[in-house]
């Protein structure tokens, strides 16, 4: 087996195209692995794995089956798509109930993929086939609503997140500006390795 099966990859693509690039924005494995000319760390590829065996099991063995028959595909499958699983995995590191709730999201979106692939594949080669049709519209329609409300959900989750970040960078930063001059002796003991450096009077 030299390449994915197009159903499977499809599902992984559409579901590691939902969550935000922001979240490997600082990921050190994300930075080490995308530098020119540096070999693929064994631990970048793993990451990977783990993080595909959670959203679909079959591409996960089909990544694993590439990687003993066709090495060089399999390592530019993760070269091109490794940075978007290692974001959720880091997700799961920082925030794991928020990276819970993120892969069943992922999950329904998954449903939704499959039924709407069913859907239409059934209109093309039976439209007379109405009840069927009419079905699957309803199964699609329940799981939209589905999707919807998890995203909502997860979406004011995000937005928790920001502001609680956003309230800790003001803090920080008044508290850095009422302690100018401490911050500044902080951090020259710092620079210049004194034995007893002063601790920083803002965390």
């Amino acid at each position: 087996m030299n390449t994915l099966s197009r159903s499977s990859l499809a599902t992984v693509l559409l579901l590691m195209g939902i969550f935000s690039i922001m979240l490997m924005a600082k990921s050190p494995i994300v930075h080490a692995y995308q530098e020119a000319g540096k070999p693929m760390p064994p631990a970048f590829a793993d990451r990977c794995l783990e993080v595909a065996e959670q959203l679909d099991p079959q591409f996960a063995a089909e990544l694993r089956s590439l990687c003993e028959l066709d090495p060089a595909e399999f390592e530019r499958v993760i070269r091109r798509q490794g940075p978007r699983l290692t974001g959720l995995a880091e997700l799961q590191s920082s925030d794991p109930v928020l990276y819970q709730k993120k892969l069943i999201e992922l999950k329904a979106d998954a449903e939704v993929h499959r039924l709407a692939v069913e859907l239409q594949q059934l209109i093309d080669e039976s439209p007379r086939n109405t009840d069927r049709i009419e079905s699957l519209k309803k199964l699609l329609r329940g799981q939209l609503r589905i999707r919807l409300g998890f995203e909502l959900h997860n979406q004011q989750l995000y937005i928790e997140r920001i502001e609680e970040q956003l309230e800790s960078l003001r803090s920080r930063s008044a508290c850095e500006r009422e302690h100018f001059d401490e911050v500044i002796e902080s951090q020259l003991a710092r620079i210049t390795g004194e034995a007893e450096p002063i601790q920083s009077v803002c965390p």
